[in-house]
C-alpha cells in the first residue's frame, strides 16, 4: 500500500485533498488521524532545534518503514511542497526546474489531480527537477552571507564517514551544478530508503554533537540547508552506482502570495 508522508511544523491552513499521513515536527502534534509526532521518535532537544529544519522527520520515516517489507511505494512532502504529475524522464534534465505555484485554495480544489501519488511503470526513484547553478554546488552554498563553506565541508565529511557519501566522488559532486532541492521530498520504494535514511541521520547527528553551534547572523535552518547539498550529491551518486531507473518531476508549491516562500 502506497504511504504518503507529509511534514509540518504547524497545522496547515488548506485542505489536503487525498490520504497522508502527517509528521509534526518543532513540538507540533498533528490533530489529523494517524498523525505522528517527531518528539515522540528523537529528543526534545532535537526536535526543538529549528536548525535541523525537516530533517527532524527521518527517523519518524524510518520507524514506519521498518514496519513494512520494503515493496511499498513512499513518497514524502511538506505541507506546501509536493511532487506532480508533470515527469522528466531524462532525469538529470533541468527542463521542469520552474516552480508550479498554486494558491491554497487551487490546492485544495484540484491537488488531487496535480499531486503525484502513484509511482510511474518502471521508475525506481522520483526526485524534484534538478535545478541549474550559475556556478557549483560548493559555489552557491558559500557566496550566501548566512551560510559558511566550513559547515558544508563539515557535513559532507559526515556523510562520508557514515557512508552515504563516496569520498572519490565528493570533489566531482561539490563541483557540479546540478542541485536537487528539498531534503528527503522524492518518491520510491520503501527498501531503497532504509539504508538511505539510517546512513543520512547518523552523519546529521555526528554534525550535530560535533560541530554545530549557533552564531550572529546564522541561517536558522543551516544544517537542514547543508544537508539539502548533501542529499542532493546522494541522489545523484545512488542513480549512477545502482543504475536506478529515475524520473524527475516539476514542484508544485503553495503559495499564499503568489511568488516563492519557505517550506518547513
Amino acid at each position: 500500500m502506497t504511504a504518503h508522508f507529509v511534514i509540518c511544523h504547524k497545522v496547515p491552513i488548506w485542505n489536503i485533498p487525498f490520504e497522508h499521513t502527517q509528521i509534526g515536527v518543532e513540538g507540533y502534534r498533528p490533530e489529523s488521524e494517524g498523525g505522528l509526532c517527531a518528539s515522540d521518535f528523537i529528543s526534545h532537544q532535537l526536535d526543538s532545534e529549528t536548525a535541523l529544519g525537516a530533517l527532524r522527520a527521518l527517523p519518524v520515516i524510518q520507524h514506519e518503514l521498518e514496519k513494512g517489507d520494503g515493496t511499498a511505494p513512499v513518497f514524502v512532502s511538506s505541507y506546501r511542497v509536493f511532487l506532480t504529475k508533470e515527469l522528466n524522464y531524462d532525469w538529470i534534465s533541468p527542463a521542469l526546474q520552474d516552480f508550479n505555484i498554486v494558491s491554497p485554495e487551487k490546492f485544495s480544489a484540484e491537488g488531487n489531480a496535480l499531486v503525484l501519488r502513484e509511482m510511474p511503470p518502471d521508475i525506481d526513484l522520483v526526485i524534484p527537477s534538478p535545478r541549474l547553478l550559475p556556478d557549483t554546488v560548493m559555489g552557491q552554498y558559500s557566496r550566501l552571507p548566512s551560510h559558511h563553506l566550513e559547515d558544508l565541508l563539515v557535513g559532507v565529511s559526515c556523510a562520508i564517514r557514515s557512508g552515504l557519501l563516496n569520498g572519490k566522488l565528493v570533489p566531482r559532486l561539490l563541483s557540479s551544478n546540478t542541485f536537487i532541492a528539498y531534503n528527503g521530498i522524492f518518491a520510491s520504494h520503501a527498501k531503497l530508503r532504509l539504508d538511505y535514511y539510517e546512513r543520512l541521520w547518523w552523519a546529521v547527528e555526528e554534525f550535530y554533537k560535533t560541530h554545530y553551534r549557533p552564531r550572529f547572523g546564522y541561517e536558522r535552518r543551516v544544517i537542514d540547508f547543508v544537508f539539502e547539498r548533501v542529499t542532493s550529491m546522494a541522489l545523484i551518486q545512488m542513480v549512477v552506482d545502482q543504475k536506478l531507473r529515475c524520473a524527475s518531476s516539476r514542484v508544485l508549491l503553495i503559495s499564499e502570495t503568489g511568488g516563492y516562500v519557505n517550506s518547513v
